[in-house]
């Protein structure tokens, strides 16, 4: 599958508009001829380049705020806010400012459990930046703020002097309780991007701010105390000025730490040439950090790596890790290498250092694949690709393809929705590796969600599990986590689509149906303890309404709303079946290109249904809808960990895992409210803040007595809460 080049995705949208039947075009063809269903950039950088945000509203909800300091309101409360404000949910974002917030990370000081980070897109100034939220009272309170705009050069920042757009934010801590933070940055109006860690080292309260250095001696102007190249992992000044793709773009970055493996010295890099230097003791850190991306070009999108052993000041030269191996197809640099990708999360063994990256490929004849490559010498060398599971994407609903719908609202053709929504979303996956060592130290997991028991006219969207216990080699699965109904019954998943395509409006009308509700963005954890945690959006709770905000887009009733999930389940045993499906099973690795043809499947049945725990997080129901560009865009993923709350007591093997506590962190739209009403957009009344809950990692449960969903269906925005001075363009 070949990523998809601006020109080629303009000729594609142009040829739907003038009726081109390409959905149903027979196949394989590389992804290009897929519309669009390959690897996209960030929702970050997409799905505002073409929007200035701006509001008419002076007030908003604030249900959940933990800011001491409250407004000095006009409006009404409404009952949506009044409900919202019960139960134990709480919001980490402090402002006031009524634009959105979403897809986040957080993570817990090892050093001081009531310390925690929480990252995410804000867009409090018109425009995506990188927002910081941290506590030092268990989440009471929070403070919030933006990342400092990493600083460069006038000639290759537009005059600017910094780069002030922010996405795909990651915020991981190392053993000695330095947090960073990680994130894209680039300009709208060209080609300017690059990846930048910042650093705290006092719980998050003040950031470095990276430097894209003047030269090899010098970061910025006279004084500038700064060691040139701080915080850069990458960077590309635009070529020419214009938006066209004159350089490549680094999307997608994750980050992880761990200890250097048994026999790796620290390195550091010189600040330009990236040549290694010498290391100042002085700064060398407690771990190696390392992130990795993809880099779109012209051609492919390959998944990049680069590590820091100096607390993020200077960084290894980015190298390609996707690799190759007999299931990719339709590659451009030769036969077999897998360079059509995206989505790369990387973990660490913090026993032994050794490093593993999950991502998915999309060189495939059909449905695309996770893979996972693994390191035990510090990035030196990899080994793999490795083969987990196919992923079943191109049989979901598609916007403006089997879904045309969406389209009038704005949506990016050719993306993965669910049905009754039309916000962007995707079947990636992530992984952790166990914490523990000796036995436990080659085990691994992975959950992904996708559409194997749904179809293309109707989505049924299921989280997935999969272990390896040696090293990512081989995977055991899959096992649902999700326990609620799922069933395609008599129906084909694929409806009769033409391998390699995504079917068409009409072959999708006989194959909608009620098949089970979706669960979506999926993340997992482990404690020290072996308590398996994984946390997802949920729609099963929504089993009959009927109200909908866009009614175009009401295919039938229930799966609507959403709540925030979590399942559990304890590994006690190194190398077990532990929390696995009665079916799950030794997947082999293949020897050609993938291709899973028709039902039936691996996932689809009972059979397949583990033994983790499900239970209810949020305690309220959210309207996509509601977030930001009227329900388009309310992230790519959400995070969860599981922490100590005290270091050192990590090995009690307690029933319940007292020792440890799990912190769930998501993006919620209870404080949205529909614009439809309202002159204008972006966001109007739309809004999404960053919620969280705390638990215990074993058998939690929900406090939540909410029964009444009805007032969130369809919210107006209060009339009290728009400035009846403005104009009605905004």
């Amino acid at each position: 599958m070949r990523p998809v080049s601006r020109s080629v995705l303009a000729g594609l949208i142009l040829l739907l508009i003038v009726g081109v039947g390409i959905g149903g075009a027979a196949g394989p063809y590389p992804r290009e001829l897929k519309f669009g269903a390959g690897p996209q950039l960030s929702g970050s950088v997409e799905e505002g380049r073409d929007v200035n945000l701006g509001t008419r509203i002076t007030e908003c909800p604030q249900a959940g705020n933990t800011n001491p300091n409250k407004p000095l309101d006009l409006r009404q409360i409404d009952d949506v806010e009044q409900v919202s404000r019960r139960g134990d949910d709480r919001r980490s974002n402090a402002d006031y400012s009524c634009f959105p917030q979403n897809e986040v990370s957080v993570d817990v000081n090892p050093t001081n459990s009531r310390n925690f980070v929480i990252g995410a897109n804000d867009y409090r100034l018109g425009t995506g930046s990188s927002g910081f939220h941290w506590t030092t009272n268990s989440g009471r309170t929070f403070y919030d703020g933006l990342i400092p705009f990493p600083s460069g050069p006038a000639s290759q920042t537009r005059g600017e002097g910094f780069v002030p757009s922010g996405g795909d934010p990651v915020v991981v801590y190392d053993q000695d309780g330095v947090v960073y933070y990680a994130q894209i940055g680039f300009f709208r109006g060209d080609d300017t991007n690059g990846v930048f860690v910042q650093r705290s080292t006092n719980g998050g309260a003040t950031w470095s701010r990276a430097c894209i250095p003047v030269s090899a001696t010098a970061c910025g102007g006279q004084g500038d105390a700064r060691q040139p190249g701080d915080g850069v992992v990458t960077f590309f000044p635009d070529a020419d000025g214009i938006l066209n793709g004159s350089v490549p773009f680094n999307d997608k970055e994750y980050m992880t730490t761990g200890p250097r493996p048994e026999g790796v010295s620290p390195q550091c890099f010189a600040p330009i040439t990236r040549a290694p230097i010498a290391c100042d003791p002085d700064v060398v850190g407690v771990d190696r950090l390392y992130v990795t991306l993809t880099r779109f070009t012209d051609t492919d999108s390959q998944i990049l790596v680069s590590f820091s052993d100096d607390q993020g000041r200077s960084w290894s030269p980015t190298k390609s890790i996707s690799g190759s191996a007999p299931f990719c197809a339709f590659a451009v640099r030769g036969a077999g290498f897998c360079d059509d990708n995206q989505f790369s999360y990387p973990t660490t063994n913090p026993t032994t250092g050794h490093l593993f990256v999950q991502f998915e490929s999309f060189n495939t004849l059909d449905e695309s694949q996770i893979l996972v490559v693994r390191s035990r010498d510090g990035g030196a060398t990899f080994q793999g690709p490795f083969f987990v599971t196919p992923v079943y994407d191109l049989n979901f609903p598609r916007a403006g393809v089997t879904r045309p719908d969406c389209t009038p609202r704005g949506a990016q053709a050719g993306r993965i929705v669910y049905t009754n929504s039309c916000f962007r979303s995707n079947a990636a996956g992530t992984i952790v590796a166990d914490e523990r060592g000796g036995a436990f130290a080659d085990d691994l997991y992975v959950v992904t969600a996708d559409n194997r028991n749904g179809t293309i006219g109707s989505s049924n969207s299921d989280v997935f599990l999969f272990k390896s216990t040696n090293g990512g080699s081989t995977w055991i699965g899959p096992t649902r986590v999700n326990d609620d109904r799922s069933n395609l019954g008599g129906i084909s998943r694929d409806c009769g689509r033409p391998e390699g395509t995504l079917g068409t409006f009409a072959s999708a009308q006989p194959c909608r149906g009620d098949f089970g509700n979706d669960q979506w963005w999926p993340w997992v954890d482990i404690g020290r303890g072996g308590e398996l945690n994984v946390a997802f959006k949920d729609r099963r709770l929504d089993t009959s309404s009927t109200a909908h905000e866009w009614p175009s887009s009401r295919e039938r009733p229930g799966n609507y709303l959403v709540w925030t999930w979590g399942a559990q389940c304890r590994v006690s045993d190194a190398d077990s079946r532990e929390c696995l499906a009665p079916a799950a099973a030794v997947i082999p690795q293949p020897t050609a290109p993938v291709n899973p043809g028709a039902d039936p499947v691996a996932g689809q049945g009972n059979q397949y249904v583990g033994s983790l725990d499900n239970h209810q997080v949020s305690d309220v129901p959210s309207n996509y809808d509601y977030s930001f560009r009227a329900g388009l865009f309310a992230g790519d993923y959400e995070n969860i960990v599981v922490a100590d709350r005290e270091r050192g007591r990590g090995d009690d093997d307690d029933d319940a895992g007292e020792g440890r506590f799990v912190i769930n962190v998501f993006t919620d739209a209870r404080n949205g409210r529909s614009s439809r009403t309202q002159p204008g957009r972006n966001p109007i009344c739309e809004q999404s803040d960053i919620f969280f809950d705390v638990y215990r990692p074993l058998r939690a449960r929900s406090d939540s007595r909410t029964r009444d969903y009805e007032p969130f269906l369809v919210t107006p925005c209060p009339a009290q809460a728009v400035d009846p001075k403005q104009n009605d363009d905004d």
